[in-house]
């Protein structure tokens, strides 16, 4: 209940901040931006209550014909603190259920990954070694965001937008050493027909999944699980595998690992496109 109450204030919140005149969205965003990276473990339906309260103040005030930065000062993020001082501590239990779900999506992303390998084989510590870099990755990214809203010196955008794709690079650069410097001992293969089993799985409860969410923003993910799931049950067809694996066809190689990444860029982009299109009409 709590889950589907925190995302109707979000849906309600990207509603009712189109509404806002462009130096109030401005303002409102960065308060935003600073109140949801405050942390991964926090309660978000009390953070969304908070962010709903603010929003409805600046809105009236608007309507008054006063800014956001009259109403609320030129230094918000004081108050902001004071705000989020008052949230209670994330339990342990909310702290596991949390990283319990990172290193899901890591652990799954890993195992999809290897559907276009001719054997499907899963190295145990390379799931355990992404799954804890992914959730100390994804803290320190929000951190970091949160850290850089109301940063006294705003850095130039291409110094920004370097420092994000030095940050993905260098991460890209230690999954990569994962995968090829773990321990082999950790392999577990798995072989016809339970690989068949697996894959097909895997995409059925994707597709299943994301049709009944019916949220764009999954398109790109289920383009890309259905992709490598595809080229995974070719490569263990009789009649496609000995084609596929031959050592001139570099194809399927460059499909394999080109396709389903570049499928989930292009849909992910043109589906930001849209949703923003949506919001101005």
């Amino acid at each position: 209940m709590a889950n589907s109450s925190a995302e109707q204030l979000v849906e309600q919140n990207n509603h009712l901040r189109e509404l806002l005149s462009k130096e109030n969205k401005a303002y409102y965003e960065d308060i935003l931006m600073y109140m949801r990276t405050l942390g991964l473990f926090y309660n978000e339906l009390e953070t969304e209550k908070q962010l709903m309260m603010i929003l409805q103040d600046i809105l009236e005030a608007q309507k008054n014909g006063e800014s956001a930065e009259s109403f609320f000062g030129k230094h918000p993020k004081e108050m902001v603190d004071q705000i989020t001082k008052q949230y209670d501590r994330p339990s342990w239990k909310s702290i596991f259920k949390m990283s319990g779900w990172l290193f899901l999506i890591s652990s799954l992303f890993v195992f999809i990954g290897s559907f276009t390998a001719p054997l499907l084989q899963i190295n145990i510590f390379v799931l355990l070694m992404n799954g804890v870099f992914s959730i100390a990755l994804i803290y320190g990214l929000f951190k970091l965001i949160h850290v850089s809203i109301y940063m006294k010196a705003k850095l130039p955008k291409f110094i920004q937008f370097f420092i994000l794709w030095l940050i993905f690079m260098l991460s890209f650069g230690i999954f990569f050493l994962i995968q090829f410097y773990a321990p082999k001992q950790g392999i577990v293969k798995i072989g016809p027909p339970i690989d068949w089993i697996l894959i097909i799985g895997v995409v059925l409860t994707a597709v299943l999944y994301i049709s009944t969410k019916k949220k764009r923003e999954f398109y790109g993910a289920l383009a890309f699980i259905l992709t490598l799931g595809i080229f995974g049950l070719l490569l263990r067809i009789p009649q496609t595998r000995e084609y596929l694996q031959n050592d001139q066809n570099h194809i399927y190689m460059m499909l394999g690992v080109i396709l389903p990444f570049a499928l989930f860029i292009l849909i992910n982009l043109f589906t930001l496109w849209k949703m923003k299109d949506d919001q101005k009409v």
